[in-house]
């Protein structure tokens, strides 16, 4: 499995996308692409998880376990449609969005009443469902010695959004976005917080090429 992708390529893949089922398949086959988006500042330890269950009622998108000195970082992350218009004309959050924060709403009560079991859930998926490839999952410790088995270690929990396009969302709309993360603990971000990443992180082909031959 390849991580590089010419930025071009990526940019029509977005173009080219309805729904989200397509989201998540690519995400799954390049999932370095969401873990840099998310974690600029590489951890100890790194994991990301497909379709990550909380309970028997819900399911998140994309998990992201990343680990520095003294913290678990835990990112549940929605994946929405890339042509969903976020806002209507009106403001208002778009059906889909509203869907998706109610439901991540209900992530964040069940993690905070399920913690222990969450803990247990993350310490097993690191051991054999993990399809990022960085970390070893036979010891689960960061450099402080940390381990994420171990009750007394602390778990930084964050939700976020992935939904459509930067240019799609007005000027007004973008603040009212930005008012999730201290309303409601969510962070919004469009496919274009990726593709800023991607533009960024794969411009110069010729260090993926020879890392590839």
């Amino acid at each position: 499995m390849t991580e590089y992708i010419h930025p071009n390529d990526f940019k029509n893949w977005l173009d080219e996308q309805s729904g989200e089922r397509g989201a998540l398949e690519f995400f799954s086959n390049r999932p370095q692409t969401l873990y840099w988006t998310f974690c600029r500042v590489g951890g100890h330890c790194r994991f990301l998880f497909k379709e990550f269950p909380l309970g028997s009622q819900y399911k998140a998108d994309f998990v992201i376990l990343n680990s520095y000195s003294g913290v678990w970082e835990v990112m549940f992350i929605e994946m929405e449609p890339v042509d969903d218009n976020v806002f209507t004309q009106q403001g208002v959050p778009s059906k889909r969005l509203a869907g998706a924060v109610k439901q991540v709403d209900d992530w964040a009560e069940y993690f905070d009443m399920h913690k222990s079991h969450v803990r247990s859930e993350l310490v097993r998926w690191a051991k054999s469902k993990d399809i990022l490839g960085y970390s070893s999952p036979d010891v689960i410790s960061n450099m402080s010695g940390d381990y994420l088995a171990d009750p007394e270690s602390y778990l930084k929990e964050s939700f976020h959004i992935v939904v459509g396009r930067r240019d799609d969302i007005s000027r007004a709309s973008h603040k009212r976005k930005a008012t999730y993360t201290a309303k409601h603990g969510i962070e919004i971000v469009t496919y274009d917080r990726i593709k800023d990443l991607v533009d960024l992180r794969y411009q110069d082909p010729e260090p993926w090429l020879r890392e590839k031959s």
